[in-house]
């Protein structure tokens, strides 16, 4: 169902996303063992990531285990490769279900996977899996957080792409330039330097997408919804996969149209405020710059990085160095938040983080 708020597992539940799965499928029948899936928050990245791996053990009993780095690096920050191993030895006996309800901090899911015993290293663990398995999919999702780790975690991937030929590793994030700076593969110096991989990028619906994804989700629960309001659900929510997904199943809920659209909202200002910490946390004036930004950008297109630099100016009564304003820019845009089109004019790519930050 497309309006189901958990990650699908097939991928004739997934809309929109075919070409990206066939492109997936042949690469991996080539022999390619690196896969680098991007887009934006919310853009349905882990229900593709799902559905793929689980339509490729259902249908070819190619095995797979999906990580979360984010809770990884909840559990240990420093060394998630420790917690990983941890929850990686629950599918000791492979009991994926019960193994799954189990964890705490660390999402940790597979099929067909088993393991001999218990492993005293995440290196132990891989060889044992490539020892056993002709191909075996590793995924972790939103993989930029393992940039926190103590040892570069770059070092262990380049390991299993160069000794561990039974083994593809897909790497997802929704902060873009964050998951290539911390990947680096145009860095001479880099571990994964020079290792050939794949890209998939899952892009927005255009407003077409988006009206026919809305249409066929509410067709398969019998219920018409006038067209005037799938339009103004479109053009608040933009193609934005996650939000209608959640607008549709508040309809379905029962809920009217613009209760649906509230609470889509409030619960997107939520995530985004959560997304948003950590950039909190290394200056107030990022806020300050994605609300100028949102102040600007509601009666024109883009906002010129000199306006942006005087408004924050004006705002705080002194000067701002250019160059920090240029970090600032650029950050916002690694992490997803602004996109820049031209030179030094950017704008807030995402209808709903834009309104979080509109005052």
């Amino acid at each position: 169902m497309l309006f189901s708020v958990e990650p699908k597992t097939s991928i004739t539940d997934v809309f929109g996303r075919k070409a990206e799965f066939l492109e997936f499928l042949e690469k991996l029948e080539n022999g390619r063992r690196l896969f680098v899936i991007t887009g934006p928050r919310r853009i349905g990245k882990t229900t593709f990531l799902y559905a793929t791996l689980n339509e490729l053990h259902r249908t070819r009993r190619i095995p797979y285990l999906i990580i979360d780095a984010r809770k990884a690096a909840s559990v240990n920050m420093y060394n998630p490769a420790r917690a990983i191993t941890n929850d990686l030895e629950l599918l000791n006996k492979g009991r994926f279900s019960r193994a799954i309800s189990r964890i705490e901090g660390v999402s940790v899911r597979g099929y067909g996977i088993r393991l001999r015993s218990k492993p005293a290293e995440l290196t132990d663990a891989l060889e044992e899996i490539n020892e056993k398995h002709e191909l075996t999919v590793i995924a972790f999702d939103e993989a930029q957080y393992l940039r926190f780790a103590r040892n570069d975690f770059t070092l262990l991937l380049s390991w299993v792409y160069d000794t561990l030929q039974n083994i593809a590793v897909v790497l997802t994030g929704s902060q873009v330039g964050v998951l290539e700076k911390f990947l680096r593969f145009g860095d001479y110096n880099a571990p994964l330097y020079g290792r050939y991989h794949v890209r998939i990028r899952l892009p927005r619906f255009n407003p077409s997408e988006s009206l026919e994804f809305l249409e066929r989700g509410f067709a398969e629960y019998g219920v018409k919804v006038p067209t005037r309001e799938l339009l103004s659900a479109v053009r608040t929510l933009d193609g934005v996969p996650g939000w209608l997904t959640h607008y549709g199943a508040y309809r379905i809920d029962g809920s009217s149209h613009w209760d649906a659209i509230d609470s889509v909202l409030e619960e997107a200002s939520g995530y985004i405020e959560s997304e948003f910490r950590e950039l909190d946390e290394l200056s107030p004036r990022y806020r300050a710059v994605m609300e100028i930004v949102a102040t600007i950008t509601s009666s024109q297109p883009t906002a010129r990085r000199k306006d942006i630099l005087n408004a924050l100016t004006l705002r705080e009564g002194r000067e701002i160095d250019s160059k920090d304003m240029r970090k600032y820019l650029r950050n916002l845009v690694d992490y997803g938040f602004l996109e820049h089109t031209g030179y030094g004019e950017y704008y807030i790519p995402d209808p709903v983080v834009k309104r979080v930050f509109q005052r």
